[in-house]
C-alpha cells in the first residue's frame, strides 16, 4: 500500500510539472541582435528556466523520426538511442550557410516538448578525410554581404547555444580531419570530443586580426584554463590529436579511424541504455561550468565592429582573393598558409609560433 501511495504521489508531482518552463532558450539561443531573415526560423519554443531541467518521464524511449537535411549536407543513421550525424559539404565542409542552415534546422528538432521522443546521444562525424569542419565562410564578413550571408553569423552562434541548451541529448564530435575557425568553435560547445590520427585543430583569427567571436575564446578559457587557451589563441597555433587530448583539449585520441568510430560508438551505446532524466540533469547540473550568456553576447558586440573596419574589411579582400575555400593546398595549409602570405618566412613562423605543439617532442609549449 505504501508502495501504491509513493507512485501515485510521485505521478501527482509529475502532473504538476509545466510542459513549458521559461523562455530559456528565448534568451540562449538566438542572439535578438542578431535577427534570423534567411528561410525565417518560428520563435523558438519555451523549455525551461534557469533553476531545473526539462522533466522526462522515465519511460521514455527513443524512436525513429526523419530528421530534414534542406541542403543535403547532413545524412543521419539511428542505432537504438544514438543518432550518428554524418557532415558531408564538399569539398572542406566549410560552414556555410548550406551547412550552417542545416545543421540549425537539425538541432531544432531536438528540443524537447510535450510527448516529443529524442535521441540520448547525437555523434557528428564527417564524410570528407580532410576536414571534420572548416572555418566560417569568409564571404559571410564581406561589408557588402547578402543578409543570406549574413544571417550565417546569427545561425552559428544559435547552434553554438542550441547544442548547450538542450540538455536531453549528450552531443559527440568524432573528428578525425582538420578542425579550424569557426569548426572548432562549434566543436568546443559540444560535450564531448574524440579524434583520430588525421585530426588537426586551430583556432587561428587573431593571425588575421579577427576573434574567435562565436563562443570560442570563452569555451576554450573554460575547457582548457585561461594560461593555455591564450596560448593557443594569440599565437593561432595548429596542434594534432595527441597534444589536444594532454592539454584536455579533447576526451581521448586513437590511433585509427576504426578505433575511434568503435570507441565512440560503445560510449553511445552506454550511455543510451540509461534513463534520459538522468541524462538530462546531469548536462543542466554542469552548465556552471560554461561561459555566461552575457559574456557570450558581450563578445558578439565587440566582434561587430572589428569586423567591419577598413582594416579587416582588407583582411577579406585579400583572403577571398587567395582562396576559393575549396580543396587547395592553401586550404589544407591553414593557417599556415595564411600567415605565410601575412607576414613572411612561414618556415620560421612554424618551428617558433605555430608547429611547435604538433610533436610530441616539442617541450617549448603546454
Amino acid at each position: 500500500m505504501l508502495a501504491i501511495f509513493s507512485l501515485a504521489g510521485f505521478a501527482a508531482i509529475l502532473s504538476l510539472l509545466p510542459t513549458s518552463i521559461g523562455s530559456f532558450l528565448h534568451r540562449h539561443v538566438s542572439p535578438r541582435s542578431f535577427p534570423l531573415r534567411h528561410r525565417s526560423v518560428e520563435p523558438l519554443p519555451a523549455l525551461h528556466n534557469e533553476s531545473s531541467p526539462v522533466p522526462f518521464s522515465p519511460r521514455q524511449r527513443f524512436v525513429d523520426s526523419h530528421p530534414a537535411s534542406h541542403y543535403g549536407t547532413l545524412s543521419f543513421q539511428r542505432t537504438g538511442n544514438a543518432t550518428r550525424v554524418t557532415i558531408n559539404n564538399p569539398p572542406i565542409n566549410l560552414l556555410d550557410y548550406k551547412l550552417i542552415s542545416d545543421l540549425h534546422d537539425y538541432l531544432l528538432t531536438l528540443i524537447p516538448g510535450p510527448g516529443k521522443i529524442t535521441p540520448k546521444v547525437v555523434i557528428f562525424s564527417s564524410a570528407n578525410r580532410d576536414f571534420f569542419l572548416a572555418h566560417f565562410d569568409i564571404n559571410s564578413l564581406r561589408s557588402d554581404a547578402s543578409s543570406q550571408d549574413t544571417d550565417n553569423f546569427s545561425r552559428l552562434v544559435g547552434c553554438g547555444r542550441m547544442l548547450q541548451s538542450i540538455t536531453s541529448t549528450a552531443f559527440v564530435a568524432e573528428i578525425n580531419g582538420r578542425t579550424n575557425g569557426g569548426g572548432q568553435e562549434l566543436s568546443s560547445q559540444m560535450d564531448m570530443r574524440f579524434a583520430g590520427p588525421n585530426a588537426h585543430f586551430s583556432q587561428w583569427e587573431n593571425s588575421c586580426g579577427f576573434v574567435a567571436q562565436a563562443g570560442g575564446q570563452e569555451f576554450l578559457g573554460s575547457t582548457i584554463g585561461k594560461a593555455k587557451a591564450m596560448e593557443y589563441l594569440l599565437a593561432s597555433k595548429l596542434i594534432d590529436a595527441a597534444t589536444a587530448t594532454r592539454v584536455g583539449l579533447i576526451n581521448n585520441n586513437y590511433n585509427s579511424a576504426q578505433q575511434l568510430r568503435t570507441e565512440v560508438d560503445a560510449l553511445a551505446a552506454r550511455i543510451g541504455l540509461f534513463p534520459q532524466d538522468a541524462l538530462n540533469d546531469t548536462k543542466f547540473s554542469l552548465q556552471y561550468l560554461n561561459p555566461t550568456i552575457q559574456q557570450l553576447d558581450q563578445q558578439i558586440a565587440r566582434f561587430k565592429p572589428i569586423a567591419s573596419s577598413p582594416a579587416k574589411q582588407a583582411i577579406v579582400a585579400e583572403y577571398l582573393a587567395i582562396s576559393d575555400q575549396t580543396d587547395s593546398t592553401f586550404e589544407k595549409g591553414v593557417p599556415d598558409t595564411f600567415i605565410q602570405t601575412q607576414y613572411g618566412n612561414v618556415q620560421v613562423a612554424n618551428r617558433q609560433l605555430v608547429l611547435g605543439l604538433t610533436t610530441s617532442n616539442s617541450r617549448s609549449f603546454f
